[in-house]
């Protein structure tokens, strides 16, 4: 019920900006290096909404390479101000973490089942857009911090001389705090 009123009211918002000469549509893509307690890692991002005057909202999705491999959807908010002619943005992300399982198993783990839930999806930054001077596109640079989380349920089969045997379940809980530097193409 609540994704039915989320898509209406995405879709409301989208009628108006075309309604509206104020709203304009915009993309946002962005190729990203994240740096954690867990090494370096890559991640790639597309966010398209709408833009009125300094407010920007869009829905993003992509993929995330940082440690367990993933698919964040979120929602993103971006605010800019332009002291003297430099456009600065403050943005802050927040949705969900699905996870893209890409385990290899090997022939000793063929018992045993993973299963990866859904977890949050957030992040935060201070960006700056280089404009061209005759179309709306612009290059982007963004620093900030981010945050995503996995939870991970593994069932193992134990072994016993009397059977039936109970399995082990083991439930791991990702949570992942990284910096990001961003780079990206705005139009």
């Amino acid at each position: 019920m609540r994704k039915m009123i989320f898509i209406g009211f995405l879709s409301t918002m989208l009628l108006q900006a075309g309604a509206q000469s104020n709203l304009q549509f915009q993309s946002q893509n962005y190729i990203g290096l994240l740096e954690g307690d867990n090494g370096s890692a890559f991640q790639f991002l597309s966010i398209n909404g709408i833009q009125k005057k300094t407010w920007f909202l869009g829905l993003g999705s992509g993929i995330d390479w940082y440690l367990y491999r993933s698919i964040p959807v979120f929602l993103s908010v971006n605010k800019d101000w332009k002291p003297s002619n430099r456009t600065f943005f403050l943005s802050v992300d927040g949705g969900a973490n699905f996870a893209w399982e890409s385990r290899n198993r090997s022939r000793f783990n063929d018992f045993i089942s993973y299963d990866f839930m859904p977890g949050l999806y957030g992040g935060a930054g201070i960006g700056y857009k280089l404009r061209f001077k005759n179309n709306g596109n612009a290059i982007s640079l963004n620093l900030g911090y981010n945050y995503k989380r996995i939870k991970e349920e593994r069932v193992v089969p134990t072994f016993c001389n009397n059977p039936p045997c109970a399995n082990l379940t083991e439930r791991y809980d990702y949570r992942m705090s990284r910096v990001s530097l961003r780079f990206g193409w705005l139009f």
